[in-house]
């Protein structure tokens, strides 16, 4: 009996193994095609190799780690019916996730390509404005840092009730709309990966 359940977890993970590896050649075959880059071979590898590896540390980045114990700690079933708490529930579950951490990405091109770019082209490094750009986010880090130190006696406490009715407008929605409600916890996951 002990040897079937090993199997049978071998074989689930193989098969996600193999649709991992599927998803990545069918991206990789995406950018290959896209009809905007003129990289060599060896140079899209390596930027997809690099893009791959982004996409993975992103989710342990400092700004969203908070959040991904929770999305671990969730029950894959939460807002479904207790006879429901199957691989299908985790499936939904994780469908919505990539469903809302997906249209954050999509919203974030299609703003980038409507003319972010063209607004942005003369935003380098080392110019004025990409100067200015750096001193102050890194002076908002570093205030932002001290109060947090409580080295600044600056209160943010009055952004708190704003953030406890939209947390409590989430919890809602999570319960009434599972998906929904998972779907915007995907969104604000990236959303807080990207801050």
């Amino acid at each position: 009996m002990h040897d079937l359940r090993g199997r049978a977890g071998a074989a689930r993970y193989a098969g996600l193994a193999v649709a991992t590896v599927t998803a990545a050649l069918i991206g990789y075959v995406g950018y290959v095609f896209y009809p905007r880059l003129d990289l060599p071979a060896g140079t899209g590898a390596g930027l997809f190799a690099v893009a791959l590896g982004a996409g993975v540390a992103s989710f342990f980045s400092p700004c969203s780690f908070p959040l991904l114990v929770s999305i671990l700690a969730r029950s894959p079933a939460a807002g479904t019916r207790a006879r429901d708490g199957t691989i299908a529930a985790a499936v939904r579950f994780a469908a919505a996730l990539a469903l809302g951490a997906s249209a954050f990405l999509v919203l974030l091109g299609a703003g980038i390509a409507a003319g972010g770019a063209a607004l942005f082209a003369d935003v380098t490094f080392t110019s004025t404005a990409g100067r200015a750009i750096r001193i102050s986010v890194g002076a908002l880090l570093i205030v932002l840092g001290l109060i947090q130190l409580d080295r600044l006696p600056i209160s943010l406490r009055r952004f708190e009730p704003a953030a406890h009715g939209f947390l409590r407008r989430q919890a809602q929605l999570r319960r009434r709309r599972p998906f929904a409600g998972f779907a915007l916890f995907g969104f604000g996951y990236l959303l807080a990966g990207f801050g």
